[in-house]
């Protein structure tokens, strides 16, 4: 009887992912002229099962604008694409998405309703 093997989220898709976030953030870091993209933090790559389609999510530092970094990431997506190509890690170039990290702002509106809840309780956990 032959076994059926699962595949695990440590697969190619995700093997691929992680080396693409570290070149995307290489690229964006040292290549990139617009400042804006200087103050962008890449959190995570999803890729695909066929590497077609990668979702390149980020994060801005605090004192930046979001709208004007979504607007640089989009016009140099020509340019990122182009240096990946010249790594040769892709047969066929994935169409890259960039979308904002939705999980730390989460994170921090979590903390600030643990926050405002430890204050409103008036921290009367002595007894």
């Amino acid at each position: 009887m032959r076994q059926v093997k699962h595949r695990t989220p440590t697969g190619r898709p995700h093997r691929v992912a992680e080396l693409l976030r570290e070149r995307l953030a290489l690229i964006l870091l040292f290549k990139c002229a617009d400042p804006r993209l200087k103050e962008v933090t890449l959190t995570e790559v999803e890729m695909s099962p066929d590497l077609r389609q990668a979702k390149v999510f980020y994060v801005a530092r605090e004192n930046v604008d979001r709208d004007q970094v979504q607007i640089a990431l989009d016009k140099a997506q020509g340019f990122i694409k182009a240096e990946v190509a010249r790594e040769n890690l892709f047969r066929l170039m994935p169409e890259f998405f960039f979308l904002p990290d939705p999980g730390l702002d989460r994170a921090a509106r979590l903390e600030e309703l643990l926050k405002a809840a430890k204050a409103g309780s008036g921290g009367d956990s002595e007894t």
